[in-house]
């Protein structure tokens, strides 16, 4: 199946490289890409410092422009990165090492540029925005306020993400985050006596609701294989939860058989959800 990135507002957020204006006085000049893109009074593509992942690439290809020629670099701490130059282009090799290094690009003039350079692990976090147990009929909200919070009441110690706290997604690859089959570890922090709690996450597809392509994303504890299957976003006519800006993620639980009511009868054909708002999960250095 080809490849697929989750939903248009989830698109991959993993910049590795800081872009800068061009400086006028600027001997030396950094680029991603193929080709500085040298505007007047800008540069849409210069590099001021650069990230490699060791659950990713672990080697990256920078363009150099504006100086004398005859490039050398050299990386102050080999160890953990390596810096060679050919054909104008800066070529860095991380060594399975986290660390920061700095690596000097000098020209035959003597004039030199330094890049930081950071090695780490990427990983992205979920913050929790606000939670909610709803009840809905044929996917739309059902409008008994006092079944709504009779079933609230009664699940209220049911819970996954917390308002306030993080789950830390450590992808094994950072070039297939957030793509179908994609999948690593987490760590969630529960905000209660159990502290912190890890397992493993994977990114799946469900056809089966309503005929429709649904990503899931499916969280497994490693201490007692408890499993949480959350649908991302599906087409819920529910006017019950505010919207929260910017840009929230919505996450869908249907725990209608993990978390049985008794305490009110409810409507036939009904589903009980849990929902969770995060903010968009951007991929940083561990």
């Amino acid at each position: 199946m080809k490849t697929k990135t989750l939903l248009g507002f989830l698109f991959l957020l993993a910049t590795v490289l800081s872009l800068t204006s061009c400086q006028d006085n600027t001997e030396i000049i950094l680029f991603s890409g193929s080709e500085l893109n040298n505007e007047t009074g800008t540069c849409t593509n210069t590099v001021s410092n650069a990230t490699l992942y060791l659950n990713g690439s672990l080697s990256m290809d920078i363009g150099i422009a504006n100086g004398k020629g005859g490039y050398s670099a050299q990386s102050s701490d080999e160890t953990i990165v390596t810096a060679i130059v050919k054909n104008d282009r800066l070529l860095l090799n991380a060594h399975d090492k986290k660390g920061k290094t700095k690596v000097t690009i000098s020209d035959k003039d003597g004039n030199s540029a330094t890049l930081p350079v950071e090695v780490s692990y990427g990983v992205a976090s979920l913050y929790g925005r606000t939670e909610q147990i709803s009840v809905i009929v044929d996917n739309v909200y059902w409008k008994d306020e006092e079944l709504q919070e009779a079933v609230r009441e009664e699940l209220r110690s049911y819970s996954f993400l917390k308002q306030g706290n993080e789950c830390i997604l450590q992808p094994e690859d950072v070039n297939t985050y957030l793509k179908e089959n994609s999948k690593g570890k987490f760590t969630l922090e529960t905000g209660s006596e159990e502290g912190k709690r890890e397992g493993i996450y994977q990114i799946k597809i469900d056809d089966t609701l309503t005929g429709d392509f649904r990503y899931t994303f499916e969280f497994t504890y490693n201490d007692n294989n408890e499993k949480h299957t959350f649908f991302l976003n599906p087409k819920l006519k529910s006017a019950s939860v505010k919207s929260v800006a910017p840009a929230p993620i919505l996450f869908v639980e249907d725990i209608t058989d993990i978390q049985p009511v008794t305490s009110v009868q409810l409507p036939e054909n009904s589903r009980v959800i849990y929902v969770f708002y995060s903010n968009l999960m951007q991929l940083r250095p561990l």
